[in-house]
C-alpha cells in the first residue's frame, strides 16, 4: 500500500506524519522530520545544538526522552530496556532499536536511506530500523522481526510495517557488483528500488502484505524538503525518522 505522509508543524517543528498510523493507534507518534534541520550526530552543529534539537522534537510529540544509535550500515537492533528518564540517549553501535515502553521515542537518522517502522499493535511493542543497502543485505528488517518476537512474543503475522521517505527506484543508480547482489543482472549502473526489495523481504519473513504500507516520498525527487545525501553529493544533513507512544497523561 503506497502512502504519502502528511506535514505537520509541532512545537515548531516541521514534520511528515504517518496519518493512518496516528489515527488507527491513538498515542502513537509516527513520521520524520524535515529539511533543513539537521540531526546528524556528526554534522556542523555542537553537541548542545545537536542535543537541543532532540530534546525539542522529544517534548513537542509528548514523550519524555529520545534514543538515537550510532549507525554503521549493520543489522545490530539494541532494546531499550529500561529507557531514559528524560534527555537524549546514544546508544553505541547500532541501527535498529526496539521497546514496548510509553513516552520514549526511538529515532534513527536519514538521508537517502530507509527508515524501517515495525508495530506491534496489541502489545504496543516497536522498533525503527535503518536500513540502506548494506544493513538490508546483513538482515536488519529479520533482526528487527525477531528482537520484537523475543521482547513480547510479537509474531511476524500481527505486524505492522511501514517503509519511509527514503530514495526512490528511479533515483537510486548502482554499481554492477551491488545490483549482482540484489539479483539484478548487468555490466554498467543500474537502478535499485531498495524499499521494493525490503518489501518482498518482509514478506517472506512473514509479515502479510496488506500489512506493509510505503511511502512515496523520494529524498532525491523532493530535495528541497527532505535531505539526500545523493542530491547534495554528500553536503547533506539528516533527518530523524521516529516511532513511540506518548507518555501517559500527555
Amino acid at each position: 500500500m503506497l502512502i504519502r505522509e502528511a506535514p505537520r508543524s509541532v512545537g515548531g517543528t516541521d514534520l511528515l506524519v504517518h496519518v493512518e498510523w496516528e489515527n488507527e493507534f491513538p498515542g502513537l507518534v509516527s513520521g520524520t522530520t524535515v529539511a533543513p534541520t539537521d540531526y546528524g550526530l556528526a554534522g556542523p552543529g555542537t553537541t548542545w545544538e545537536v542535543t537541543e534539537r532532540f530534546e525539542t522534537l522529544t517534548r513537542g510529540l509528548g514523550c519524555r526522552a529520545s534514543v538515537v544509535g550510532r549507525q554503521v550500515h549493520g543489522k545490530r537492533v539494541v532494546v531499550v530496556d529500561p529507557p531514559p528518564h528524560l534527555g537524549v540517549c546514544v546508544t553505541g553501535d547500532a541501527d535498529g532499536l526496539a521497546s514496548d515502553r510509553t513516552g520514549v521515542l526511538l529515532t534513527v537518522t536519514i538521508a537517502d536511506c530507509v527508515p524501517v517502522f515495525l508495530l506491534a499493535p496489541d502489545s504496543r511493542a516497536f522498533a525503527l530500523l535503518h536500513a540502506g543497502w548494506r544493513g538490508a543485505l546483513a538482515g536488519i528488517v529479520e533482526q528487527g522481526i525477531r528482537t520484537l518476537e523475543v521482547l513480547k512474543g510479537a509474531v511476524p503475522p500481527d505486524l505492522r510495517v511501514h517503509l519511509g521517505p527514503a530514495i526512490c527506484g528511479d533515483c537510486y543508480q548502482v554499481g554492477p557488483e551491488v545490483l549482482q547482489r540484489f539479483g539484478q543482472s548487468g555490466t554498467g549502473q543500474g537502478q535499485l528500488d531498495l524499499r521494493t526489495w525490503l518489501t518482498r523481504e518482509t514478506v517472506r519473513l512473514g509479515v502479510p502484505a496488506a500489512a506493509i504500507s510505503v511511502s512515496s516520498w523520494c529524498t532525491r525527487c523532493s530535495a528541497d524538503l527532505l535531505h539526500s545525501h545523493r542530491a547534495s553529493q554528500g553536503a547533506a544533513g539528516r533527518m530523524v525518522a521516529f516511532l513511540g507512544w506518548r507518555a501517559r497523561g500527555e
